[in-house]
């Protein structure tokens, strides 16, 4: 697994887990100096250490607060590729975060000494294919300072973990976990993952409000990815008065679409040939687009089959699915101008994607892609709730739960109150044979 090391800018700050057994046999001396250095105090001279203690009490200076952060993943056995690319994420987030923005801890209520900044620390886990993620899980929920864990990031992992977040009262933050059924599971769990229903409506409401458009024909790809997307657009056009004028399914291996096309209104060329020859004009269409939630691959075969069967002037729109090179490399010049969303696009704009992209690129010599995008601003979520004041479990949830359009490179979230993230996406098309950004 490939790691990265951390440099410390500031002496409370901290990815890696520190020891203090090494230092019970130390002197009571040395103890005290090395406690001076890492509350951040100036230096002092070795000689007043030794002065007789003053008769006059000495106001107690507080101890440093130890905040942990843990990450739960699979970087060894299933999903490991995954698990890396989030972990390349959450430590990216980490060492581009500037802790020393945190304030101080305020007064204390009696005129007491400043608290001093939490001293954090990322603990990294690793759960084998998530078969060890409910065990580690409720391990590091018994440690009293671990705040949050980043994880885990197989949906069925974050539904078993309902019981534990429960119990311990342990905020769960998954950058990846999509299925529709952890919605509501828990008041502590959470995630910043891009979902089916959260794709769903968004590219309802562009093709609606931004397209338009009206009438539409679906699609779909029969699997759960296809399914729920299906389902979620077809739910929320009906909420804007649209209509779904056919809705049709086809298999995941499936190489020819004929009919389906010609269930949706596709005919063939000796078809339409005796139409024109028995003087009966050509039938219309009754539907301005046609969404189809499935994979690049299986929409850039659909493509040109819906020119050959002469389904022509119609908008094609996708979720991120279609976001692929396949989708060009296999519909070639029928892939142009197809509308399709993602939560992240690498090549956009935006500054702060900018700003991501070029960091990533520097750190790990290669692109990032949604996995990086979701687990780096999961990450910098927390850190901004703990830089904000947050000191335990509760102040976390809360803190997540008062999310209001966090500007991330994943786009702009707010976290609902049934833990899930609702977020702005990108939106692309295919143009001059190149994925772009639409304006």
């Amino acid at each position: 697994m490939a790691r990265i090391k951390t440099k410390i800018k500031t002496k409370l700050f901290s990815v890696n887990s520190y020891s203090c057994n090494s230092f019970i046999r130390v002197i009571r001396v040395q103890i005290f100096i090395l406690s001076l250095f890492f509350s951040n105090s100036a230096v002092v001279n070795p000689l007043d250490l030794v002065k007789p203690p003053s008769s006059t009490p000495q106001p107690q200076v507080p101890t440093q607060q130890k905040l942990k952060i843990g990450c739960i993943l699979p970087l060894s056995g299933e999903g490991a590729a995954i698990g890396q690319r989030v972990l390349e994420g959450i430590q990216l987030a980490f060492n581009s975060f500037n802790i020393s923005e945190i304030p101080p801890a305020p007064p204390l209520e009696k005129g007491g000494l400043k608290g001093d900044l939490p001293l954090l620390q990322l603990v990294i886990k690793d759960s084998g294919g998530e078969v060890n993620a409910v065990h580690l899980l409720e391990s590091l929920a018994k440690e009293e300072d671990m705040v949050a864990i980043i994880g885990p990031l197989f949906s069925k992992t974050v539904l078993a973990s309902a019981k534990i977040a429960d119990k311990y009262k342990f905020p769960i933050f998954s950058p990846t976990a999509s299925s529709r059924n952890i919605s509501g599971i828990s008041p502590y769990i959470f995630r910043n993952s891009l979902t089916n229903q959260i794709q769903g409506k968004a590219i309802a409401y562009y093709s609606v409000n931004h397209l338009n458009l009206r009438k539409f024909a679906v699609l779909y790809q029969r699997d759960q990815y296809g399914i729920e997307l299906k389902t979620a657009f077809e739910d929320e056009i009906k909420s804007f008065g649209g209509e779904i004028i056919f809705s049709e399914p086809f298999d995941p291996d499936q190489n020819d679409f004929e009919p389906q096309i010609a269930a949706i209104g596709g005919i063939k060329d000796s078809d339409l040939k005796k139409l024109l020859e028995s003087d009966k004009p050509k039938p219309e269409l009754k539907y301005e687009a046609i969404f189809i939630p499935g994979t690049a691959d299986r929409a850039g075969l659909i493509l040109p089959e819906l020119v050959y069967y002469n389904i022509s002037n119609v908008t094609i729109l996708g979720g991120n699915g279609l976001n692929s090179p396949d989708l060009i490399r296999i519909g070639g010049k029928y892939a142009e101008g197809v509308i399709f969303a993602d939560g992240f696009f690498p090549s956009s704009e935006n500054p702060i994607v900018k700003e991501f992209v070029e960091r990533y690129r520097i750190f790990y010599n290669k692109e990032p892609d949604i996995h990086n995008a979701n687990s780096y601003d999961a990450a910098r979520i927390l850190l901004e709730i703990i830089k904000n004041g947050a000191k335990n479990r509760e102040d976390i949830k809360n803190g997540l739960l008062n999310l209001k359009e966090y500007n991330g490179v994943s786009g702009i979230t707010t976290v609902q109150s049934s833990g899930d993230s609702e977020k702005t996406l990108y939106f692309l098309t295919v143009k001059h044979g190149k994925i772009v950004e639409m304006k």
